[in-house]
């Protein structure tokens, strides 16, 4: 699904994922960010060591998984911790921007990451996270499927995924821009600036027949901008100053 409906009805993975680090970029750089956290970065963060020296920045990883850190390149500061962790407070620091990428699906309580980030975060400063949504049905599937079932199926439409880690998926607090998620951030205290929509994935391309109904199916939902059937989103929050 690599073509586009229009504004904020883009389909799919490829403008989700692939515009994400332009959209981090201008967020440094319009609000004049230092310290940032990329949540569950672990082996792989989003910005590497020449792009961290050349935006100036003080960037920590978070990740939960001391393996993942290691395996991480040198010269990042690094923090083993749960992003839901009840203290997570202790941490001295707090930060410009804190973001994650395709993390959120997996944490056990959306509720408490989403309050521990609001946390660590600067007065004035941006949470944005890009995560997949419940009701698309692949990740409906992927939810309510037992977990070893589920990574069948993955590795049967995409064998390549057997190099990287699978984890245990609950989507908790993973939904697109229902009401009731633009009352959820505001009510843990946040400003929502954007919460952008995607629509589509690659998991059922080539796929006979499946492939066909998916690509129907995600113009439908995408057309009339729903926000029940959203495949990905960005969730762009703000930790008011005062």
């Amino acid at each position: 699904m690599k073509d586009e409906l229009g504004e904020h009805g883009e389909l799919g993975y490829y403008h989700a994922y692939l515009r994400l680090k332009e959209r981090l970029v201008d967020l440094i750089r319009v609000n004049r960010y230092v310290s940032v956290c990329d949540i569950g970065g672990g082996r792989s963060p989003l910005f590497s060591p020449e792009d961290v020296r050349q935006l100036g920045l003080a960037y920590t990883i978070l990740d939960v998984s001391q393996e993942e850190l290691d395996q991480a390149p040198a010269g990042y500061r690094k923090i083993r911790s749960d992003i839901c962790d009840a203290g997570l407070g202790h941490i001295p620091e707090r930060f410009d921007l804190i973001f994650s990428r395709m993390v959120a699906e997996h944490v056990r309580d959306g509720a408490a990451m989403h309050r521990n980030v609001l946390t660590l975060l600067n007065p004035g400063g941006i949470a944005f996270h890009m995560f997949p949504t419940l009701f698309n049905p692949v990740f409906l599937a992927n939810k309510l499927l037992p977990r070893k079932a589920a990574e069948r199926v993955v590795y049967l439409v995409r064998p390549w995924a057997r190099r990287v880690p699978k984890f245990p998926a609950p989507y908790s607090k993973c939904y697109g821009p229902t009401r009731r998620m633009q009352r959820f951030f505001k009510d843990l205290g946040y400003e929502v600036e954007q919460y952008r929509p995607f629509y589509g994935t690659d998991y059922l391309e080539g796929l006979p027949i499946l492939g066909t109904v998916d690509s129907i199916f995600t113009r439908f939902v995408a057309r009339r901008r729903s926000p029940h059937f959203t495949s990905y989103v960005w969730v762009t929050l703000r930790k008011p100053r005062s």
